[in-house]
């Protein structure tokens, strides 16, 4: 329901790609029928009207804490991490070598389509979602300019769902030493975890899911 926005600073981008920032004045079915012609809840954001079906994602921007203002404030965190071991979650049960027979290209060809992509990043949604039950999540899909800490879980998983073109989700779980990546051309997640925080429940839920948990060898990280 959009009315929860209702005079809310909001970020609201449009399938199209367009990101229009400003209080909200959300309007049921009923009214944007009568008023607009079209059966539909939306919002309009000063002069501009968007309706349910063109939005995209939604960013309460008032609802941010005081210190995701600071784009950089995970910078140092996030270089240890990106330098440490990774684990990968998976449609695979391991590594697929680098001189492996089979066709591992073609296939995940096959599983980057819309019709199976989707529903498997929303998959990937709900492991982190959950993860947010635990534990205080930062995520950023702008390559880290700028933040959202325990996001909307709605807005958040149909973000996922929607990546494209040089869209790329991080989620930081800086109490934890933690960190995952998720880019909309991959089929799998990256987890960089050096102490293991939270890598059981990663696995149980990864494992609720059909999916599964593996760390790259040294000698086949090359491998794709």
């Amino acid at each position: 329901m959009l009315l929860r926005y209702q005079d809310k600073e909001v970020r609201i981008t449009t399938v199209d790609g367009s990101v229009i920032t400003g209080i909200a004045e959300a309007f049921p079915s009923g009214y944007g029928l009568h008023e607009f012609d079209r059966e539909e809840e939306g919002i309009q954001l000063g002069d501009a009207v968007i309706f349910k079906s063109d939005i995209r994602s939604i960013e309460e921007l008032s609802k941010t804490a005081p210190g995701d203002a600071d784009p950089r404030r995970f910078d140092d965190l996030m270089g240890e991490l990106l330098e440490g071991p990774y684990w990968i979650v998976d449609i695979l049960p391991e590594q697929v070598g680098a001189n492996a027979a089979g066709q591992y290209f073609a296939v995940e060809r096959y599983f980057l389509q819309p019709e199976r992509i989707v529903p498997l990043r929303r998959k990937y949604a709900g492991i982190l979602l959950r993860l947010n039950c635990y534990y205080d999540m930062a995520a950023s899909f702008d390559s880290c300019m700028t933040w959202e800490t325990n996001p909307d879980p709605e807005t958040f998983a149909d973000r996922v769902a929607g990546l494209s073109g040089n869209d790329f989700l991080r989620a930081v779980f800086a109490g934890q030493n933690a960190m995952i990546d998720y880019d909309h051309n991959d089929t799998y997640l990256t987890v960089y975890d050096p102490d293991a925080a939270i890598l059981d429940k990663l696995k149980a839920l990864a494992a609720a899911e059909g999916l599964f948990v593996w760390s790259p060898t040294q000698e086949g990280q090359e491998a794709r």
